[in-house]
Parts: structure tokens; C-alpha cells; sequence
């Protein structure tokens, strides 16, 4: 456990950050590998792993429901010197996850081939998003335990564990896919099964790790079994917390399951552009993401502890560090741009719609820093709510008008990533509505703590 309510706020932010960006680096490759590996099989076998994740997006959705809305409430725990109640959290939590994630797998499993002729109309590759499936859904199952015990630690202000299980994680897909697709060292080759199979025992070697780590007499979470299927006590307020940015996660797995019907008139080669571009464009994200994580531990504490000034301190610092880092990126996206999906496909077609994507895409990194930055800050005090309705309205903003756009004649894929930055910038502009919002009126709040001026927050 690291106390975050003493200390140079900007040290803690960059180290945090440091540590998280590890953690999503780790997460995007372990995404690319795959995007890699089967851009040797072909544009529909990439294709089917891009449209496989969409559905398998639902099932995540549980995984900030339990991680976020039970890692907030433990930070305020750790702020408030409360190691019982942390643990507490923590337990009841995870119990929880293991039975339900359990039973909605077993639901997605059993589906898998209906999920792959609803997302496209080619045959072979409706019959590749089965084969994947059939052990990314596993895999998918064994995270979601994974994401409650790295986000729990994350919170207290333990980074280091979720980053070593991460990047172990990485290294063993690594070398474990490209042997199982392509039959390497003797073995059969297994195509996409094999993708599936070594995401699968790769993040089981990561869960078991982790549960190893979390036994140990002398950690500050400690794993209770007897607490697991007991009577809860603090379940329903993590649930609370986290169901908004659940909720928010299904928002956008319904919004990505949209673009993915509008695209597919165009084909596997638009559909596979969009999936390398989106990893791409999350890969460039991530340091703004891990920013708003890092803000988002670092304001649990501060709420918990009832540091009011420090908390302002931390949203002012994060707004600025986001403002610096966000047009670097956006530049680096708009240049290299070919280059970069032409490590990923040969099909000259895919690169070209790659290459467009980004260079759109690009151009909402800026609204974007701010709008993440403001909602690390509420989240972090509990209000995850404000999140969720922005993102309601920005998926509006997106799927209504490009329906609308794609009966007209001539409907290109551009004009859906131009309407994508429209919406972000919307977003960017209720995020701060709701920060005014609520630094005018307060939050309910664990101390006693003065109403929030908006004026000191700038």
C-alpha cells in the first residue's frame, strides 16, 4: 500500500502513470500480437478476431461494475486509514465476481456461432469468429477475476503486481501464439483456435499468479474465503460506484457493435482497417488513459482522507500534463500513420482505410485528455455517473447520424470518423458541465468536506 495524501502530486501522477501505461502497453500488445500473427492468415481471419471482441465487449462490461466501483471504494478506505473495511470490500467483491462471471461465460460459449453470422455475411469468416471463440471466451472469463485483484492493489496504490502479471501475460502470448497457430515445434497447427487457446492459458498463468501473490500473511489485501458466500456488507455500495462505469462499457460495446454493421456492407477488408486502426488509435491513447488512472487513484485517497486542496491540486496538474501530451500524440498519429498499419496488413486496401481512420480518429485526442481528465476527478470522489451520461449522448451523437448518413448515395466510412471527433468534442464540453456541476453543489462524501469552489479548481 502507498499513502497518496502526502507528497509531491505531480511525482506521484508521472510514477503512477509510468505504471499504468505498462499495464495498457501490455494490454495493446498482447491485442496486437494477435492482430499481428493473423494478418498471416489473412484479412478475414483478422477481421473475425476484430468483430469476436465486440460481443465479448458485454461480458467485460462486468469487469469496471466490480473492478472501478470496488477499487474507489477501497481507496476511500486506504484515505481513511480503514484496512478492515478495505479488505472487506475487496473480498466481498471477488467472491461475487467469480460466481457470475462464471454463469454469463458459460451463456456466451454456448453462443458463439449464432454472435459470428450476426456480425458478418461472409461465411468463412462468421465460421472463424466461432473457432476463435471457442477459447477467447474462456480466456475473457479467466480475466475478469485478473482485472478485480490488479484493480483492487492499483487502488491502494500497489501498481507494481497488476504490471508484473500484465506484462508476463504479454510475453507468454507472445511466444505461445504464433506456436499454436502455426504448428511450430512439432505441433498442429490450429489456425485461429490457436489465438484463442494462447490467450486462454496465458492469462491463467497471470489469475494463478496473482492469487499466489494476494495469499501472502503480509499483504494489505488479503484473500478471506470464509467471506466470499457469506452476507454481504459492502457490496451494494461498490456495485453502485461501479454499475454507471459497467453500464458505460455496454454503452460502448453497443456502440462499437454499430460501426461494425455499418461497415459491413464494405467488406473484410474496411472491417479489418477498422480493427487495426482501433487498436492503433487505443495504443496512442494510452498515455492519456493512464493519466486519468493514475488522477482517478490519487483523488480516491485524497476524497477518502477529506483533503479538499489536494484534490483540486490533482485535477489542475492533470489537465495540464493532458494538454501537453495530447497534441504530441495527435502529430505522431497524422504522420506515421502508413507506416504503422502497414506492420500489421499487405492488403494495400486495408492500410489505405487504416491510414484514414487514424488520421481522423486522431484529431479527438485533444477534447479528449480533458474530457478524461475531468471524469478521473469525479470518479475518483464517486461520481461515475456523469461518465455514463456523456457517453449515452455521445453514442447517440455517433450511431443516429450515421445511420442517417449511410442511406445517402455515396456513404463513405470517412464521414463516420468525422462525426466520431464532432461527437468528441461535444463530450469534452459536458464533461467540464458536469465538473462545474459539481463542484458547485458537492457529493455525498465518507468526511465532512467544504463545498468545492470552481474557481479554485482552474
Amino acid at each position: 500500500m502507498q499513502d497518496l495524501t502526502q507528497g509531491s502530486i505531480k511525482q506521484q501522477l508521472l510514477t503512477m502513470s509510468g505504471a499504468f501505461l505498462l499495464n495498457l502497453l501490455a494490454g495493446t500488445v498482447f491485442s496486437l500480437v494477435n492482430i499481428f500473427w493473423l494478418g498471416r492468415l489473412g484479412s478475414s481471419a483478422q477481421a473475425a478476431v476484430t468483430l469476436a471482441a465486440i460481443p465479448m465487449m458485454f461480458l467485460l462490461t462486468l469487469m469496471p461494475i466490480i473492478s472501478v466501483g470496488s477499487g474507489i471504494r477501497i481507496s476511500h478506505a486506504v484515505g481513511a486509514k480503514d484496512r478492515e473495511r478495505a479488505n472487506q470490500i475487496f473480498n466481498e467483491v471477488f467472491g461475487a465476481s467469480l460466481l457470475v462471471i462464471a454463469f454469463i461465460g458459460c451463456v456466451a460459449w454456448i453462443n458463439r456461432e449464432a454472435f459470428g453470422f450476426l456480425l458478418t455475411s461472409n461465411p468463412e469468416t462468421a465460421a472463424l469468429i466461432a473457432a476463435y471463440s471457442r477459447w477467447f471466451i474462456p480466456s475473457i472469463v479467466v480475466q475478469i477475476p485478473v482485472f478485480v485483484l490488479a484493480g483492487a492493489l492499483e487502488f491502494t496504490g500497489n501498481v507494481r503486481a497488476g504490471t508484473i502479471a500484465q506484462s508476463g501475460t504479454v510475453v507468454l502470448n507472445a511466444i505461445l501464439a504464433p506456436v499454436l497457430m502455426f504448428g511450430w515445434l512439432g505441433l498442429p497447427p490450429l489456425g485461429v483456435d490457436g489465438a484463442g487457446l494462447a490467450s486462454f492459458l496465458a492469462c491463467s498463468a497471470s489469475m494463478l499468479g496473482l492469487l499466489v501473490y494476494c495469499a501472502r500473511e503480509s499483504a494489505y489485501l488479503t484473500m478471506r474465503p470464509s467471506i466470499w458466500l457469506a452476507r454481504p456488507k459492502e457490496l451494494w455500495g461498490a456495485l453502485k460506484v461501479g454499475l454507471p462505469t459497467g453500464m458505460e462499457s455496454g454503452v460502448m460495446a453497443v456502440y462499437l457493435l454499430a460501426i461494425a454493421l455499418l461497415l459491413r456492407p464494405f467488406g473484410p477488408a474496411e472491417q479489418a482497417a477498422f480493427g487495426i486502426g482501433q487498436r492503433i488509435f487505443q495504443a496512442g491513447f494510452m498515455p492519456l488513459m493512464a493519466l486519468s488512472s493514475a488522477t482517478c487513484v490519487l483523488v480516491g485517497q485524497c476524497y477518502g482522507a477529506g483533503l479538499t486542496g489536494r484534490l483540486r491540486e490533482t485535477l489542475r496538474i492533470s489537465l495540464l500534463f493532458g494538454f501537453v501530451g495530447a497534441p504530441v500524440l495527435s502529430l505522431f498519429l497524422e504522420v506515421f500513420a502508413p507506416w504503422i498499419c502497414s506492420n500489421f496488413s499487405s492488403d494495400p486496401a486495408v492500410i489505405a482505410a487504416g491510414t484514414l481512420f487514424l488520421r481522423i480518429a486522431s484529431l479527438s485526442l485533444i477534447p479528449a485528455s480533458a474530457a478524461y481528465a475531468v471524469f478521473a476527478v469525479l470518479s475518483g470522489m464517486g461520481n461515475t455517473k456523469a461518465s455514463l451520461y456523456t457517453q449515452l449522448i455521445y453514442a447517440a451523437l455517433v450511431i443516429v447520424p450515421a445511420c442517417a448518413l449511410s442511406q445517402l448515395p455515396g456513404f463513405k466510412p470517412s464521414w463516420l470518423w468525422t462525426v466520431m471527433v464532432v461527437a468528441g468534442v461535444v463530450q469534452a464540453l459536458m464533461a467540464w458541465h458536469f465538473l462545474r456541476n459539481e463542484f458547485r453543489k458537492g457529493v455525498d462524501r465518507p468526511h465532512v468536506i467544504p463545498a468545492i469552489e470552481l474557481t479554485a479548481a482552474q
